[in-house]
């Protein structure tokens, strides 16, 4: 079996291969967010694998934050990502380069047909605000271009931290379940 710190190296790669066929699909579409929007980040509903969030978590612990943004997430009182911010001039994420595989697909990537064909997973108000952009993704899809698929990459993830990549959970509580299992390696290490 993989050492901890190689399967979040492998994660990482999974991210970074996510991002690549994003910025793909982006630039061959024209898909982005509208300006401002963030309202993915204030959904109530968002699940996550803890799995998918130990990149973060390591590098918390790296920089010397874990225990602080462990104690954040247990002063949090809302179902609404911890890192999320609404304000004006500090919209996104406070976590952005480190934030976690749904984060990454949101409204950039697709479900499947039964026949196995990419469907475009688009978000509300893309939708709303822009339906042509939406059409142009499907026939871009029609025509075999590729995008993310949400299912193959959590498979992927799955496949790699098994245990922690199939427990879906609100996303904070995900965050701090791989927050506790970096403390807990690192804790155990220095007492062995």
């Amino acid at each position: 079996m993989l050492s901890l710190y190689h399967r979040i190296q492998k994660i990482e790669s999974l991210q970074k291969a996510a991002d690549k066929e994003v910025k793909l699909c982006k630039s061959h579409t024209g898909l982005a967010c509208l300006q401002h929007c963030a309202r993915c980040c204030s959904y109530e509903d968002i699940t996550a694998s803890p799995a998918e969030f130990l990149p973060f978590a390591w590098h918390a612990w790296r920089v010397g934050l874990l225990d602080q943004w462990f104690d954040e997430l247990d002063r949090h009182d809302s179902n609404i990502c911890l890192f999320a911010r609404f304000s004006e001039g500090e919209w996104g994420c406070r976590i952005y380069p480190s934030r976690g595989m749904i984060c990454r697909l949101f409204g950039f990537a697709a479900t499947t047909d039964k026949n196995g064909r990419p469907l475009f997973a688009a978000c509300r108000p893309v939708k709303q605000s822009n339906p042509q952009i939406v059409q142009d993704v499907a026939d871009y899809l029609a025509k075999g271009g590729k995008m993310p698929v949400i299912a193959s990459y959590y498979r992927k993830l799955s496949a790699i931290e098994p245990g922690l990549g199939n427990e879906m959970m609100p996303i904070n509580q995900a965050i701090k379940k791989a927050l506790e299992v970096i403390y807990f390696h690192f804790a155990y290490r220095e007492c062995a």
